[in-house]
């Protein structure tokens, strides 16, 4: 079994997750007795509730060819094996982008998918759930010699002439053999589910062969690496930063809008090349803090984002169960940070898009039940000062409470009259937003591009799609604008008027997903107008590289759209519960007002009944307060910034 920080801090995560899942789940029927499950309380809890359910985080190990990635991943996560688990000999190894994962459902195996599937356009996603398209392999994980011979396949290439590579859509810099061919991967993807106890916790490591893959396949330059928790981007200690590491670098790894991310860790691989017999410990150490700082400089990242290793020593230290040498190789240190980076992100997302909404709608319900023993301490005042009024002084009482409602009664018409011109905006965004009419443009724009997808189509075809784009965002900007105009105007009547004492509602802004439209935009640009687009002429390759820009602006419309409808669902929920709750307020004013001047004899009895409701919801506040605090979860805080061994 591995015995790593990362197993430690990947349960630790693991714990939290299942505390929170359980402490929602007993939340449910609570707020549902209480009568407080209201629908912006609902919705923060199964928003939150499915983000904990996904138990999944990606490491992405990315790099030029040659730097080290798969003996980086054999050290950091399959030394326990005792040998060398996936292939890493000298020269090109892994050929393909290799997905490593466990399912615990099937047994090990190895799925590939052949390199001659790029001729279609089908998307590596459609192609996962076509068991027919992919060569699969069972490993038997007790045979050690049958297992290396299976993962081998992963560095299998094969000879193509330059006319293949081209129609495959590959772009090759290898010279061409005397035949006149040159070898291209055998594989397009691979699978590998193993069983490992960091793989079952729902870690999942996908690692990526040189340029020329990842600027080949769309997807994993546009989804499975922006997309993952953490990226380990590798450089070797004997060459630098090479002019094709930057270019990997600045094209697929520093993406615009994600300087300074926590998860992006630069390892300087292969530091046992400066390790040097005629040189003392400290004139070594120097020389690699010194090339970590230029590597920092170059690559425009914080010093403590870069680490310098030895994955091949680290493997042997773990291997051999040398502390000393694995101490000297430099893994500890960035195996640390790398669990810190990951469940940081993970937390990050988890609290901050749906933990903090659950908050939210907790305060909302505090402040509810504030203004009800509010109103509760107002009655009781109002009722035992009754007891020493006239009939005379309570009939004068009766009429201006009449007047009161009355005059509450024109607010409460002019706040229909503005939910009515809320919710006629809040279709027109919701219709801007809307994929399925925005599917149909695209459809449009499918169709105009038949038989002509060149990179000149392509370049039409992504200018109609974004002209499209930033239109709706037009629309569906100004739309918002009128709706927060509208829900400050109402808030603030009712609060002046009326001493409504409700914070204003969070506002929508769309800026956030037309920030990442427009990044999108600008990354999309860049591949339209690289050298290796231009020797990409084949259909199918444009054709999947624009629906995989068409996939992603799909999702951010989605998120868009069902952010804009359960903003326009929840901005006025509170408000509407306080609308109604003090027009009962009055309503039962003035019925005390009545039965006073009736008999006294109720008014003690109305004065004990609110007596026991403030109990109640002294009680209910209470209880909200404890689940406040357990959400907060101090076990679970981010644990604090360490530094690189350098």
């Amino acid at each position: 079994m591995p015995n790593t920080k990362l197993c430690d801090q990947l349960g630790d995560f693991n714990a939290w997750r299942d505390r929170q899942l359980r402490l929602l789940k007993q939340l449910q029927p609570w707020f549902k007795q209480q009568g407080l499950y209201t629908l912006e309380t609902r919705n923060a809890i199964e928003q939150a509730q499915r983000a904990l359910r996904d138990k999944h985080m990606t490491v992405a190990v990315a790099g030029e060819f040659s730097r080290g990635k798969t003996e980086l991943i054999n050290a950091l996560f399959f030394a326990h094996h005792g040998r060398r688990l996936l292939p890493a000999d000298a020269g090109r190894t892994t050929m393909c982008p290799t997905e490593i994962f466990c399912d615990s459902s099937q047994p090990p195996y190895l799925r590939l998918l052949p390199i001659e599937s790029r001729r279609n356009e089908y998307s590596l996603a459609s192609l996962r759930d076509q068991p027919d398209q992919w060569i699969h392999a069972d490993l038997d994980l007790d045979d050690p010699e049958s297992l290396s011979r299976d993962l081998q396949k992963l560095t299998q290439s094969r000879p193509a002439t330059r006319r293949e590579a081209a129609e495959l859509g590959l772009v090759v810099d290898t010279a061409p053999s005397d035949a006149g061919e040159l070898n291209i991967p055998r594989w397009r993807f691979a699978q590998l589910n193993i069983r490992h106890p960091l793989l079952a916790q729902g870690l999942r490591i996908l690692d990526t062969p040189g340029l020329n893959a990842i600027g080949s396949e769309p997807e994993l330059t546009f989804e499975m690496l922006p997309s993952a928790h953490a990226v380990l981007f590798v450089l070797a200690a004997d060459t630098g930063v090479t002019r094709s590491d930057l270019h990997v670098w600045q094209r697929f790894i520093q993406r615009p809008g994600h300087v300074g991310r926590r998860g992006l860790m630069v390892v300087l691989n292969k530091t046992d090349t400066l390790w040097d017999d005629l040189r003392s410990s400290r004139q070594i150490a120097e020389s690699i803090v010194k090339q970590c700082r230029e590597v920092a400089h170059t690559l425009g990242v914080n010093h403590d984002q870069v680490f310098a290793a030895s994955a091949q020593k680290a493997l042997l230290a773990r291997v051999q169960n040398n502390a000393a040498l694995e101490q000297r190789s430099g893994i500890a240190s960035l195996e640390r940070y790398l669990g810190e980076a990951m469940m940081a992100n993970r937390l990050d997302i988890i609290r901050h898009e749906h933990t903090y909404r659950v908050q939210q709608a907790l305060e909302a319900l505090e402040t509810l039940i504030r203004r009800r023993l509010e109103r509760n301490g107002n009655q009781r005042r109002n009722l035992a000062a009754l007891a020493d009024q006239s009939d005379a002084a309570i009939s004068r009482m009766l009429e201006s409470a009449q007047y009161a409602q009355a005059h509450y009664q024109a607010s409460v018409d002019a706040y229909k009259q503005s939910l009515s011109s809320f919710n006629e905006h809040g279709r027109t965004l919701l219709s801007a937003l809307d994929v399925r009419t925005l599917d149909q443009t695209l459809d449009a724009i499918r169709a105009s591009m038949t038989g002509a997808w060149t990179t000149h189509g392509l370049k039409e075809a992504m200018r109609a799609l974004f002209k499209e784009i930033n239109m709706r965002l037009e629309v569906a900007g100004k739309q918002a604008q009128q709706m927060r105009r509208l829900l400050r105007t109402v808030y603030r009547r009712f609060q002046s008027e009326h001493d409504f004492k409700l914070a204003m509602p969070a506002m929508i802004s769309i800026v956030r997903h037309q920030v990442e439209l427009g990044l999108l935009d600008q990354e999309a640009e860049i591949f339209r107008n690289s050298a290796r687009t231009t020797l990409m002429e084949q259909h199918f390759v444009t054709k999947r590289y624009f629906r995989t820009i068409v996939s992603r602006s799909q999702g951010i419309f989605q998120m868009a759209y069902e952010e804009a409808k359960q903003w326009r669902e929840t901005a006025l929920l509170p408000l509407s519960i306080e609308v109604k709750e003090h027009r009962d307020a009055l309503t039962r004013q003035m019925a005390d007002l009545r039965h006073a001047a009736d008999s006294r004899k109720t008014i003690q009895q109305r004065i004990e009944a609110l007596q026991r409701d403030d109990t109640r919801l002294r009680t209910q506040m209470m209880s909200i307060g404890k689940v406040h605090a357990l959400l907060l979860d101090p076990s679970a805080t981010t644990p604090a910034r360490v530094s690189g061994q350098n």
